[in-house]
């Protein structure tokens, strides 16, 4: 299926139900100064795709323990490491943190930690966030994500995908199986900021081990804007 004039990027998920790996030295940051900044006021963000978890937001009284859900083939070949890009966002806009992490050579483990040094830990535990992990180093436009937990060690039964709606009403459909097809949850509410829509798609509507569709809509006024994903998820092993 394609729809005329559509963003296009890819996101590999994988379902966080594997052994969750504590050796951080298998998934760390590849420069020495953490990146991350707490603002007074927020920014303004074009992006539109703000987190891709297999848990839902962080904050509530938890602290981040981040993992990511490592595709089979995001994994490295050789001795030269894979390069990702892990971004955190709260949804009032004020915290983002971006960091750019090597998964080293070996790597055995689907699930795997995020060594996450902050200094913001009362904040971001007080505070919903999301995160997104793409593919490559954080310097180029967003085109291949995995899928982040805040809780490493959270089982999931939906993807969650949360979009900077601007405070409208946002829709997802799904190619996988049993043609799944919803609006998306409203989080305008309070100080949503960043990200006001999270569409819940059940891992049961996403293919195994080839890509499903997910087409999302967002309605601006008298204009629809469309826009689509890829998400691969590979079987359990």
């Amino acid at each position: 299926m394609k729809l005329p004039d559509m963003k296009i990027a890819i996101v590999t998920v994988s379902l966080a139900l594997w052994p969750y790996s504590s050796a951080s030295q298998d998934f760390i940051l590849l420069h020495s100064e953490f990146n991350e900044e707490l603002l007074i006021r927020s920014k303004v963000s074009t992006e539109i795709v703000m987190g891709v978890m297999l848990t839902g937001a962080g904050g509530e009284g938890r602290a981040p323990a981040l993992a990511m859900a490592v595709p089979t083939s995001w994994k490295p070949a050789g001795d030269d490491p894979t390069v990702v890009c892990a971004r955190v966002t709260s949804k009032n806009g004020l915290y983002t943190a971006t960091n750019a992490y090597r998964i080293s050579s070996g790597l055995s483990a689907r699930m795997v930690p995020l060594q996450y040094p902050t200094e913001e830990g009362d904040f971001l535990t007080e505070n919903e966030s999301v995160v997104r992990i793409t593919l490559g180093d954080c310097a180029g436009q967003a085109r291949t994500f995995a899928a982040a937990l805040w809780e490493a060690e959270a089982r999931a039964k939906h993807l969650n995908v949360f979009l900077n709606a601007g405070g409208q009403p946002a829709a997802v459909a799904s190619d996988g199986p049993g043609e799944f097809a919803a609006n998306c949850i409203d989080e305008s509410e309070g100080d949503a900021l960043k990200y006001t829509a999270r569409c819940e798609i059940p891992l049961a509507n996403l293919n195994l081990e080839k890509a499903t569709t997910l087409f999302f809509s967002v309605k601006r006024h008298r204009t629809v804007e469309r826009f689509q994903i890829e998400v691969v998820v590979p079987a359990e092993q």
